[in-house]
């Protein structure tokens, strides 16, 4: 990826992440509230870390994770801090050996469209989090593909021909040089300069940064709840509750008042929800 003049082009956040990483997927409902409250003055980029690439060979001495089996209890203490749902079935069924091959599929992905790539990312991520969808198999990969309206010719070939794997390599590289050790990590670049943020932020710690890299950032106000869930659908409750800075009972509560008017049905998914509009939208 190459890198961003700022001067001449809008703040950028590029996030150091991996898909299946429960942190990253508890950072969604943060960068759904910058991307709300902050629309097109704020470019966002997502680079490939590499958080496993064989299970065989991997240990993570700070929360004694040494194989797929271990990463349930992680996962479930890490959704009672961040609040967005999992399933940790998955770990029972199917896990996945190594985050490489989902990686490789978001590059495949990235090289037809930008935001096309960013849906592809937030859908492999809510398909491994909560549906019990292993995305490394090619035909989770393809499905997720072909329902965020990717060309599958494109991204098949991508993903054969080694062009997705260069490119996943390039991101593995670009991780290195910035010594990233955590995922997510957030790199802010903006006319008044660069800032690099280790860990899972709340969104003042990011919006903080924001403002030091561009002081003309102005924020603006969430549109109503329904035309929200409609836009990003489908929405989990914390993600309501982050956007409008509801406590999580209040957005559950503001939630089932739109079920009941029939404007939004909820499905259950691990150990919580998902919103979606019944007037149609877009993720």
């Amino acid at each position: 990826m190459p890198s961003t003049d700022t001067a001449n082009e809008r703040l950028t956040i590029t996030q150091f992440t991996d898909p299946m990483c429960t942190w990253c997927w508890g950072s969604e409902p943060i960068i759904r509230r910058l991307r709300t409250v902050f629309g097109d003055q704020i470019e966002f980029r997502y680079v490939m870390g590499g958080l496993v690439e064989d299970f065989d060979n991997f240990y993570d001495a700070a929360n004694d994770i040494a194989e797929p089996n271990d990463v349930g209890p992680h996962w479930e203490e890490a959704s009672r801090h961040h609040g967005m749902p999992v399933d940790t079935q998955i770990f029972e069924t199917d896990p996945a050996q190594s985050t490489y091959p989902a990686s490789k599929a978001f590059t495949a992905a990235r090289q037809q469209d930008t935001e096309l790539a960013h849906r592809y990312l937030r859908r492999i991520r809510e398909a491994y989090a909560t549906q019990v969808r292993n995305v490394n198999h090619r035909e989770e990969q393809v499905k997720i593909a072909e329902s965020v309206g990717l060309n599958l010719d494109e991204f098949t070939t991508a993903l054969d021909n080694g062009t997705a794997q260069a490119a996943f390599e390039q991101d593995l590289s670009r991780t290195r040089q910035a010594g990233v050790r955590a995922f997510p990590t957030y790199h802010i670049e903006g006319p008044a300069g660069e800032k690099q943020l280790s860990g899972f932020q709340s969104f003042e710690e990011l919006a903080a940064v924001l403002k030091t890299v561009d002081p003309t950032l102005e924020q603006s106000s969430a549109p109503p709840v329904p035309q929200f869930i409609a836009e990003y659908e489908p929405v989990a409750t914390q993600e309501v509750a982050e956007v409008y800075e509801f406590a999580h009972g209040k957005a559950q509560q503001v939630l089932g008042s739109f079920v009941d008017d029939e404007s939004v049905r909820r499905e259950a998914r691990g150990n919580g929800f998902f919103w979606y509009s019944n007037n149609g939208g877009d993720s």
